[in-house]
C-alpha cells in the first residue's frame, strides 16, 4: 500500500507481514505478552494492560489509539516522547487524520484500519522516502488490537520502530514539516 500526496517531500508505503514470524526481540515479547494477556479471547481488554511489563526500552516508540465509530476514526490516547521528538508533532488526543505529513497520515490510518477488520496483530514495513533529503528509511511496526467488551476492537497498541534510523527519521519529518 502507498500513499504518496501532491506537494508532500515525503511518501509513505508499507507492506504487511506476518507478526509471528518476526525475528524482532521487541516484536516477539511484545507478541507474546499480548497473546499472554489474550488467552483464548479476539482480543485482551485494555484495562489488563500494564505497561510495567512491556519492554521498557520501547515504550517511547508506542502509541495507543482509540477506536471511535460512526465515524469511523482514530484517536491517539497515548503518543510515545520519541515519536513526537522524531516526527516533530504531538499527537496525544488527536486523530491520526490530523497528522503530517498527509502520505504518514494516510498510510498509518490504513494500517490501523487493516488491524480492525482484522482483530489480529499485525506487522507493517513502513518505507518512508524523502524527495529533499534523497533517503529512503524502512520502519518496522506492529499493531496489536484490544477489545474492552469481547465483541469489537476499541483500541489499539503500536509499536513502530524506527531506531535503526532515528536521526535519518528526524531530519526527513522536519524538513517535511517544514514545507
Amino acid at each position: 500500500m502507498s500513499a504518496v500526496c501532491a506537494g508532500e517531500e515525503l511518501g509513505a508505503s508499507y507492506v504487511a507481514k506476518d507478526p509471528y514470524a518476526a525475528k524482532s526481540p521487541d516484536i516477539i515479547q511484545c507478541l507474546s505478552y499480548w497473546d499472554s494477556l489474550r488467552g483464548d479471547r479476539r482480543a485482551p481488554a485494555w484495562h489488563e494492560f500494564d505497561w510495567l511489563k512491556f519492554p521498557v526500552e520501547i515504550i517511547a516508540f508506542c502509541g495507543v489509539i482509540d477506536i471511535k465509530r460512526e465515524p469511523l476514526d482514530f484517536i491517539y490516547r497515548f503518543w510515545g516522547t520519541a515519536h513526537a521528538k522524531t516526527m516533530s508533532q504531538e499527537m496525544t488526543g488527536k486523530s491520526v487524520s490530523d497528522m503530517k505529513p498527509e502520505s504518514e497520515a494516510k498510510s498509518v490510518y490504513d494500517q490501523y484500519l487493516e488491524t480492525l477488520k482484522s482483530e489480529k496483530p499485525r506487522l507493517f514495513v513502513n518505507t518512508i522516502r524523502t524527495n529533499t533529503l534523497g533517503t529512503e528509511l524502512t520502519e518496522v511496526s506492529l499493531r496489536l488490537p484490544f477489545s474492552d467488551t469481547g465483541e469489537q476492537i476499541n483500541h489499539i497498541l503500536a509499536f513502530s520502530d524506527m531506531r535503526q534510523d532515528l536521526s535519518d527519521f528526524e531530519a526527513a519529518f522536519y524538513e517535511a514539516m517544514s514545507q
